[in-house]
């Protein structure tokens, strides 16, 4: 494709193609004003530019009215699709149907994430977009962004405290915590709080997302400090060791809900200071008009209110 010389475009301005489309139409200063809703003299201004731009009449005067020369009528129609043209990608919008859509669009989720939203996503988008595929990226959550930035991913799904003015964050959920453990190993009275807790060995995992340290500085806050046995790479393991071991566990609900079956575990809700955790979706500035991240996001959105609202 043979290059465009930018600096060229300087001395054309769109308005004067429009003004031209109307001369050539009208075959007149004051008719094609009146077309515009413009005065006379702003008309036979654009005309000036014109004959300049084009070093050609355009108009002449011929007995009583005006003509346009040879190389204004060679210039109409090429200068009216011009216009035509520009009207369809200014104005023409394309409208977006999901189920016409063949492609694969690229998300991040935290294991917990995954296993939580997933299924209802893909129950709300299969109908709808049968064409699209998912493609779920094992991002661990402080690179999410990193991979957002450079393209890897389109949307990403976690907790995000630091986002930059290129991201547009969606909250989904603001997730609580709860204390996870077997009565059956571990003795702790109906009501309880951090203090209780801090007296008993934890498992703990930081693939959550969630701030590093942010149930740690909860018990720093009453002066306390817990011990943690065991760091899990995945909190999946969890309700499997605490099952089997004398531990305790402080998670998101987010995480908490996954382990509802095991019916030989507690899930305690833990009312303490601070401890809160939003779960957003981010995509970034680059895809902000873009129809089909809209698209996925609403699903996501409404999936979300589904599962965590419950």
């Amino acid at each position: 494709m043979d290059d465009i010389d930018h600096g060229a475009f300087r001395r054309l301005d769109l308005n004067l193609l429009v003004a031209f489309d109307a001369l050539a139409a009208e075959a007149s200063v004051t008719r094609a004003a009146a077309r515009l809703h413009i005065g006379q003299p702003a008309m036979s201004h654009a005309l000036a530019r014109l004959r300049d731009i084009f070093a050609d009449e355009i108009l002449y005067r011929e007995g009583p009215g005006m003509a346009l020369t040879e190389r204004a009528r060679a210039l109409a129609p090429r200068i009216r699709q011009l216009l035509l043209d520009a009207h369809a990608v200014a104005f023409t919008e394309t409208e977006f149907d999901p189920a016409k859509v063949h492609a694969q669009f690229r998300l991040s989720l935290t294991d917990p994430l995954e296993a939580l939203l997933l299924p209802a996503l893909m129950a709300r988008l299969r109908p709808l977009a049968p064409g699209l595929s998912l493609s779920v990226q094992a991002i661990p959550a402080w690179q999410q962004l990193e991979q957002l930035d450079g393209g890897q991913i389109q949307l990403a799904v976690g907790h995000f405290p630091h986002v930059r003015t290129v991201h547009q964050q969606t909250v989904l959920y603001t997730a609580h915590y709860a204390c996870v453990f077997n009565p059956a190993l571990v003795s702790l009275p109906g009501s309880f709080g951090l203090r209780d807790l801090a007296a008993l060995p934890h498992i703990h995992t930081s693939y959550t997302g969630d701030a590093p340290g942010m149930v740690d500085l909860a018990f720093q806050a009453l002066g306390l400090k817990r011990e943690i046995v065991v760091h899990a790479a995945t909190p999946l393991s969890i309700p499997f060791v605490v099952k089997e071991s004398p531990l305790v566990a402080v998670l998101p609900d987010i995480v908490t809900r996954l382990f509802r079956n095991h019916a030989d575990l507690r899930i305690a809700p833990l009312d303490a200071e601070g401890l809160s955790l939003p779960i957003s979706s981010v995509i970034h500035r680059r895809d902000h008009s873009n129809p089909l991240a809209a698209f996925v996001l609403r699903e996501l959105v409404a999936a979300a209110n589904a599962v965590l609202q419950d």
